[in-house]
């Protein structure tokens, strides 16, 4: 159930990711404990990500090539040293990419259409609300026009020419892609929907949004006073 408004789930947003690109260090642990607090108490359907195991598979990945990332000239320490300092660069990356992944899919997982509407029309920015939350709605139609165009390919032989089977799946996806779009503006159209006329849709701001707002900035101080 719901706790906040768009507006408290937005604001949630923007805090994880200026957070995950400003903290480093322990601080990401940090951040991320808070992200994980805030999905179990209000946004369990936002640890989508942390249910795949492709995600897991990117953070170990992003792990494994810390080492490699560091380089240096001429080795004065030992090769422990040097093994442990690509190690924490790796373990940065991971929890930067976990960081962000969670505050982007907190927050936005919780908003609705017609609340991402509600949010651009308050911003004077009407049409767009409805643009991004069609492009969200795409991104799995899309993986499964990926998956489908893939195993047509595969099926047909045309993995045997790697160049040709690459081309004949972008130009595939990227024409199926711009189908979907067109017809979703064409219900739209014949729904009569236009983004600059019609009633606007409101979203109000809730004394839950405050107390999260106030929360946030409490943490964000923690943060960098505990983990200096």
């Amino acid at each position: 159930m719901k706790r906040f408004s768009a507006w408290g789930y937005l604001a949630f947003t923007l805090w994880g990711l200026g957070m995950a690109l400003a903290v480093k260090g322990w601080r990401l642990g940090a951040l991320a404990v808070v992200e994980l607090a805030f999905g179990l108490a209000w946004s369990r359907e936002g640890l989508g990500p942390l249910r795949r195991w492709r995600f897991w598979v990117l953070l170990a990945v992003a792990v494994a090539l810390g080492p490699w990332l560091v380089r240096r000239s001429s080795l004065t320490g030992a090769d422990v040293g040097l093994s442990w300092l690509g190690l924490s660069v790796g373990l940065e990356m991971a929890g930067r990419a976990l960081t962000l992944s969670l505050a982007f899919s907190l927050g936005l997982s919780s908003l609705s259409l017609s609340d991402l509407v509600a949010v651009f029309d308050r911003l004077q920015l009407r049409g767009l609300g409805f643009a991004l939350g069609v492009a969200m709605n795409l991104l799995s139609s899309l993986q499964e026009m990926a998956r489908v165009t893939f195993e047509t390919i595969r099926l047909r032989g045309g993995l045997r020419r790697p160049v040709v089977a690459m081309r004949l799946f972008l130009i595939t996806l990227v024409s199926n892609t711009l189908r979907y779009g067109d017809q979703v503006v064409h219900a739209a159209s014949v729904r009569a929907f236009e983004p600059q006329r019609g009633r606007r849709m409101r979203v109000s701001l809730q004394r839950a949004d405050l107390w999260l707002v106030a929360a946030l900035a409490v943490s964000s101080v923690a943060c960098w006073l505990f983990f200096a």
